[in-house]
């Protein structure tokens, strides 16, 4: 069990960490990090700021999801399910989509690597105990 509640931290706190900045990170310091990935800037736009932003803050909530599992994914067994089937889909549509675009893959290989590996880790690591029954 502490090795699931292990990768559950890892994997919040990287989602939190990762993805919070982004909520509000001034613009320039966007086009600054994709150029470092030797992606173009977005355009200037308040639909793309806005897409930033919300995508970004719902990351880092995600990232503070897993770190609710980890305090009793005995508990929280049912959400686990969630979780794995989430990172499947979340890497699988990372695939595509980054493919599909034609982005470079170290840009995409990343979330993919990432969501498939942290999904086969809980996997791996669960519970092979049932949820104890709800109190009354």
């Amino acid at each position: 069990m502490k090795a699931l509640k292990a990768v559950l931290v890892v994997l919040g706190l990287l989602c939190v960490l990762t993805s919070a900045p982004a909520v509000f990170a001034p613009w320039s310091a966007v086009t600054a990090f994709l150029g470092l990935f030797g992606l173009q800037a977005p355009p200037d736009h308040p639909a793309v700021l806005y897409g930033l932003r919300v995508g970004s803050l719902a990351f880092a909530l995600i990232g503070i999801f897993f770190l609710v599992l980890a305090t009793d994914p005995l508990r929280y067994r049912p959400m686990l399910v969630l979780a794995v089937w989430g990172l499947f889909l979340t890497g699988g549509v990372a695939l595509v989509t980054g493919r599909l675009t034609h982005m470079q893959p170290f840009w995409y290989l990343g979330d993919v690597v990432s969501c498939f590996l942290a999904a086969v880790l809980i996997l791996a690591f669960w519970p092979k105990q049932a949820a104890p029954p709800a109190s009354q």
